[in-house]
């Protein structure tokens, strides 16, 4: 987690996890702060524009009560294999047990525009949609445009996801498998296999992280997951 009055990283064993906000966000290619560069921040770190996006979520919790926030960039050592292997199947739990996850879309200025962000194409996205129970949406200039109950109409027409998810009074187990993975349909990741890894919370099954494996085995291994389970 990230302390929001020091900007900097701060180790939790489980038992001892605090309350916390989230952070959903596009990352923008040579921008984003590593944890290495939050631990051992130098003067180019500041002039990036993912500092800056950091400090002002951090600036926004505090002003809502949370002293910590979770990011997925600098709260999870990249390049490391072993981090990764342990915080990718724990994702969507990073989400779910969130106080609040604040949404910051860089190419949205209007509420009217917010079903059009880009937000809305990418693979991770669709856990940090459904699984917090509060969303809270930002534009460009971390102007508040509304939380996804107020604007569910608009993300339901956009995600074909139920609006009884989207306001929180229907759970997600209550959907069929194929239903969930429906919602994944227009959504791409980067790294191929990251389809299915952003898939797996949301079907309620575990599969590894191997980034060296071809994509279709990392499928065939969810299939298998699901199977096992259902």
């Amino acid at each position: 987690l990230i302390d929001t009055h020091t900007i900097k990283p701060i180790e939790f064993t489980k038992g001892t996890i605090p309350p916390y906000a989230i952070l959903s966000h596009l990352w923008v290619e040579g921008e984003e702060v590593t944890y290495e560069e939050l631990v051992h921040v130098r003067s180019t770190t500041y002039q990036k524009s993912g500092y800056q996006k950091i400090r002002t979520a951090c600036q926004i919790a505090s002003q809502d009560g949370y002293r910590y926030i979770w990011i997925d960039t600098c709260c999870i050592i990249q390049q490391d294999e072993m981090d990764l292997k342990e915080n990718i199947p724990n994702m969507y739990g990073f989400y779910k047990n969130s106080g609040i996850c604040y949404v910051y879309l860089p190419d949205v200025s209007s509420k009217k525009d917010v079903h059009r962000s880009r937000w809305f194409k990418r693979g991770w996205t669709l856990q940090e949609l459904v699984a917090p129970r509060t969303v809270a949406f930002y534009d460009t200039d971390w102007q508040y445009l509304g939380d996804k109950g107020e604007l569910r109409e608009d993300i339901s027409r956009k995600t074909t996801i139920p609006l009884d998810i989207l306001s929180g009074t229907q759970s997600i187990q209550d959907i069929a498998i194929i239903d969930r993975m429906t919602w994944t349909l227009e959504r791409k990741t980067t790294k191929r296999q990251d389809l299915v890894y952003c898939l797996q919370g949301l079907l309620g099954v575990t599969v590894e992280p191997n980034y060296r494996e071809f994509w279709l085995e990392s499928f065939n291994r969810l299939g298998r997951a699901l199977l096992k389970k259902y």
